[in-house]
């Protein structure tokens, strides 16, 4: 598979288009391979039925992105990853763009979309709610906006089965851990080795057909930031 795609998908969760690796370590992806795993599991009790109802495609690349990305060097043509490594403690986010630089092509292109520190940052300072603000803003202070927006952590502790709740606390990855601006992640893209580092716009990148894999609702009205680079050609 990895000699016929060039292009991976980081963290792709449900969005898994044709002609890209796509790949992801949650615990629903790898239930997607093992239906009677999943079956049983969901008999128990065990996980909750919120997340188990979710259909996953069986055809994800299982692994974590803190560890060593699974391909040789120079091996990639295009990474692209939405909204995943504000998930990473800065330490891992910068490991893993590292193996971003190491693991594409002379020439090859990382494009990653997170959450826009600086909107939310605005929109606290008393600029206009983005996003899905709109409705209920009333009756939500801007503290509590501003938190809800961090994500650092859920509003309520860990809930369910032991089992679920011991997994939670180990893994810890649906809080966010790092957040950037445009600025910072430029900069950090920049230090792994990138250059021709930009801000982008929505569908606006050196990938071809980003469109079939980048989602607005992650981008527009100030849901996300997408920064783009390339591995310089030292040949």
């Amino acid at each position: 598979m990895a000699d016929q795609v060039k292009r991976l998908h980081l963290g792709c969760a449900l969005k898994t288009p044709k002609g890209w690796i796509n790949l992801n370590g949650s615990w629903n992806a790898w239930l997607a391979k093992y239906p009677i795993v999943h079956k049983f599991l969901k008999l128990l009790h065990v996980l909750p039925e919120s997340q188990l109802d979710i259909t996953w495609s069986p055809y994800i690349l299982i692994h974590d992105v803190r560890k060593p990305i699974p391909f040789q060097d120079n091996s990639l043509s295009a990474i692209y990853a939405s909204h995943l490594l504000e998930h990473l403690y800065l330490e891992e986010a910068k490991h893993l763009l590292k193996e971003c630089f190491r693991t594409l092509q002379p020439g090859g292109v990382l494009r990653m979309v997170v959450p826009d520190l600086r909107a939310i940052v605005l929109e606290y300072m008393g600029e206009k709610p983005f996003g899905d603000s709109s409705e209920g803003m009333e009756a939500i202070s801007r503290a509590d906006r501003l938190n809800e927006r961090l994500r650092l952590r859920k509003p309520e502790p860990p809930s369910g089965k032991i089992f679920y709740r011991i997994y939670t606390a180990l893994k810890d990855f649906r809080s966010h851990k790092q957040m950037y601006d445009a600025d910072s992640l430029i900069m950090y893209f920049k230090l792994s080795g990138f250059i021709n580092v930009y801000e982008m716009q929505l569908h606006n990148s050196r990938i071809e057909e980003i469109e079939k894999i980048e989602e607005a609702g992650r981008v527009l009205n100030g849901e996300g930031i997408c920064i783009e680079g390339i591995k310089p050609d030292f040949e």
